[in-house]
């Protein structure tokens, strides 16, 4: 029971792969907040049977927008808990924080998008879909997909930047003067 509860204590309150672990779960309740949205957001613009957004001539369909309103939900519930509690230890203002959470949010919203509107395009009109979800249902690959697409950007983009560059304590004031002394 004790080295239960050491291990408890050492994965809320240590570094290292503790943060890359607590960073995972806050990943995946912010996951569940975006996806439960979009997923629910979408069966109700089919049933109302929108196309939400023109881009040139082309409608989008409601995948997209559900997409993009996830998103933003998600990363914000995202960015709380990493903050409080993720990468908790750290001493960086939570207003520099959100500046530059949102520069990344802004390119996991970009990729996820993207990613999940190219592979759904692409495998709905597949015998692949057709086979797993039936004709009149193959349009419900987007889930399959965004689910995929937000654990591998959620792994290799999201992370990586978290850790260093949103929660890292950096005096850009002195990173600026290195450089610009460098050029000169």
């Amino acid at each position: 029971m004790s080295k239960t509860i050491d291990l408890i204590n050492k994965f809320l309150t240590q570094g290292g792969f503790f943060v890359f672990l607590r960073s995972q779960l806050s990943s995946q309740v912010a996951s569940i907040v975006d996806n439960v949205l979009a997923f629910s957001l979408k069966k109700f613009l089919d049933i109302i049977r929108i196309k939400v957004i023109y881009l040139f001539t082309l409608g989008l369909d409601s995948y997209v927008l559900a997409t993009v309103i996830g998103q933003v939900c998600g990363g914000t519930v995202s960015c709380i808990l990493n903050y409080k509690w993720a990468f908790k230890n750290l001493n960086v203002k939570l207003k520099y924080v959100i500046i530059k959470f949102v520069l990344i949010w802004l390119g996991s919203l970009f990729l996820n998008t993207f990613f999940t509107f190219i592979i759904t395009e692409w495998l709905k009109n597949t015998r692949i879909a057709a086979k797993i979800f039936g004709v009149y249902n193959s349009d419900d690959i987007f889930i399959f997909v965004k689910l995929l697409v937000a654990v591998v950007i959620g792994v290799v983009w999201n992370f990586l930047m978290y850790k260093h560059f949103v929660f890292k304590d950096i005096n850009y004031k002195k990173v600026i003067t290195k450089v610009l002394k460098k050029q000169t």
